[in-house]
């Protein structure tokens, strides 16, 4: 399995840069967690547009799923140009209503709900999720593929069920969005929390992502390589990595 990050920042991308998105690859096929803004001109520099089947979205902010209203415009450009795409299937929390409501396009784009712990097939990836601890709906998603586990919090704080969620992840793609004077603002995870929930769910890699466009990655890396004894990554955007 590989993954590729098309965007790490939050609430919205700096000059360069772009919002939350991660290609997720295994054996000859692909889905994408999150579509934020700037994902969709990252994505096309590593699969056409028909390579890609499913998105998942974890929440409906406009910095996790914004592209997905530009997406759309190209997969139905493709099937009125007569290429081969059946559509993609967009799973997504079912509220706000009126976002999700705007998730399904013609024939391009196709909305399915997200429920707490449903499970589901998607060709070699087995995917579970579980909702997180944020002001608005969201879900960890954990992907399988009978070899290795990625498991994503989303945007959550720290809760100890997401622990038993990611446990054995080979690789946990952690939001790690505070400094450590903005411990306790809802929702989200500082360094060390991140780290935290890393060494509680035995994990193997942690990779930290989710970054507001002011802040130092290395110093949020640097807190949670104190708090666990995995090593510790910090997203780099267009890089792929082995999970």
């Amino acid at each position: 399995m590989k993954l590729t990050i098309l965007g790490r920042y939050s609430p919205y991308p700096p000059a360069d840069g772009a919002c939350p998105g991660y290609l997720v690859t295994s054996k000859g096929e692909s889905l994408l967690l999150d579509c934020g803004s700037g994902v969709v001109a990252r994505l096309q520099r590593h699969i056409e547009f028909a390579q890609l089947k499913v998105v998942i979205l974890s929440h409906l902010h406009g910095d996790h799923c914004s592209d997905i209203q530009v997406l759309r415009y190209a997969i139905d450009q493709d099937i009125r140009s007569q290429v081969d795409h059946p559509g993609i299937t967009v799973y997504a929390p079912p509220e706000p209503d009126e976002e999700f409501r705007r998730l399904a396009y013609k024939k391009a784009l196709w909305a399915r709900s997200l429920t707490d712990g449903q499970q589901f097939t998607v060709g070699p990836f087995r995917v579970r999720v579980q909702e997180t601890d944020h002001p608005l709906t969201c879900f960890a998603v954990r992907i399988e593929d009978g070899q290795h586990t990625l498991t994503y919090t989303g945007d959550t704080a720290f809760f100890p069920q997401l622990a038993e969620f990611a446990r054995g992840s080979d690789l946990l793609l952690a939001e790690a969005s505070l400094s450590p004077t903005e411990e306790g603002f809802r929702g989200h995870m500082t360094g060390a929390q991140a780290g935290h929930l890393a060494e509680a769910a035995r994990v193997k890699q942690l990779m930290l992502t989710h970054f507001w466009p002011a802040s130092d990655p290395k110093s949020l890396a640097n807190a949670a390589s104190d708090m666990t004894a995995a090593p510790v990554w910090v997203a780099e955007e267009d890089q792929t990595y082995s999970v």
